[in-house]
């Protein structure tokens, strides 16, 4: 079994992705030692997250967990809208009063410059984190608050340099030693060295491997960031389409496509990403029900389920098996998961232009 061959992981993985994926609960505790950044909310209506791809999940995490933080009657930040921006520009309330924090792992992602220099235009408070680029030297130049992270990884596999010292610095960090003491207990019994039978991870990994289009799920607050983590890493590290969606919105469209007897809806294969403690009473039924209707339509039905008490802990949990099952399923297929050629095309041919 290739899961369980060491051979094989040093043939297919030289980039060593599953052990970035290994050395996560490392990554995160360095970063929560580097991360010395508190900001200063005082007076802001607005919070912005802008970044793409792996450095912009960082702040999809922060978005939950600013949301998790306020269902539970939290009030570290101040009651305002707390938003992720994908794209180029701003959104069009950004103003003066508006915090805008610029993630990027290279430093020179083209849309997450675009976001700094429309915070910079319209009066913006602005935050950066990234390893440099021209995003750390317009940073130093403005006098924005900088934290500067190491180098070196793929950004989907820098996750914790890139949203530990966002969550310091907006103090929504709290529950992060358990997130790190449940990171440690699941890479104890997710590693390489865990056995197929005995590695949750493996085995999940050889259900997204059969052929079947994945699709994940979940549910907000916490939920749906990890559905859509597992999906993107599927997409790059796998080399596999994959798409995610959200309950309830897909109980009132995607349940007929798949619960309808079809050729296509038989080559789905659906992961349940879920967090009990955190879900609304009706999401739990709605988990039950919606996968009871598409169960025997589709290929198979998964869940993953969240460990730890605190809402940063659970989310942790969720993306560190996301990880490690994308990683193994890249493994399963026979790819590398760290290069992504499509990816290095399209800069290059956009840069052209």
């Amino acid at each position: 079994m290739i899961l369980d061959d060491p051979a094989a992981f040093s043939r297919l993985d030289p980039g060593d992705a599953l052990g970035a994926v290994e050395g996560t609960a490392a990554q995160w505790r360095a970063a929560r030692d580097l991360a010395g950044l508190r900001l200063d909310l005082d007076g802001v209506n607005a919070i912005v997250i802008a970044g793409m791809g792996g450095s912009g999940i960082a702040g999809d995490v922060v978005v939950a967990l600013a949301e998790a933080a306020c269902a539970a009657g939290d009030r570290t930040l101040p009651p305002v809208p707390v938003v992720m921006h994908k794209g180029y520009g701003l959104p069009p309330f950004a103003g003066a009063r508006t915090l805008v924090v610029a993630c990027s792992y290279s430093g020179n992602t083209e849309e997450t410059l675009s976001c700094a220099d429309a915070a910079g235009a319209a009066g913006a408070r602005l935050a950066v984190v990234t390893t440099g680029g021209t995003l750390g030297e317009r940073a130093e130049a403005w006098g924005a608050p900088l934290v500067r992270i190491p180098g070196g990884l793929q950004p989907r596999l820098a996750l914790g340099h890139l949203a530990v010292p966002v969550l310091v610095a907006l103090g929504l960090d709290g529950g992060l030693d358990e997130a790190l003491a449940v990171q440690d207990d699941l890479i104890a019994t997710n590693a390489r060295t865990v056995p197929l039978a005995d590695n949750p991870s493996k085995r999940l990994a050889m259900r997204l491997a059969d052929g079947s289009l994945p699709l994940s799920w979940g549910a907000r607050p916490l939920g749906t960031v990890a559905a859509y983590r597992l999906r993107c890493q599927l997409n790059e590290n796998a080399k596999l389409p994959a798409f995610s969606s959200e309950l309830p919105e897909l109980d009132h469209n995607e349940i007929v496509g798949l619960a309808h007897a079809s050729a296509l809806a038989a080559g789905v294969g659906v992961v349940a990403l879920r967090d009990p403690v955190g879900e609304h009473p009706r999401i739990i039924a709605r988990f039950r029900v919606t996968t009871d209707l598409v169960r025997g339509q589709v290929a198979w039905v998964e869940e993953v389920t969240s460990h730890g008490r605190s809402p940063l802990a659970r989310l942790a949990s969720l993306l560190l098996l996301a990880d490690f099952a994308a990683v193994y399923t890249a493994l399963a297929l026979e790819h590398d998961p760290t290069p992504v050629p499509p990816i290095d095309r399209l800069k290059k041919e956009l840069a052209a232009l």
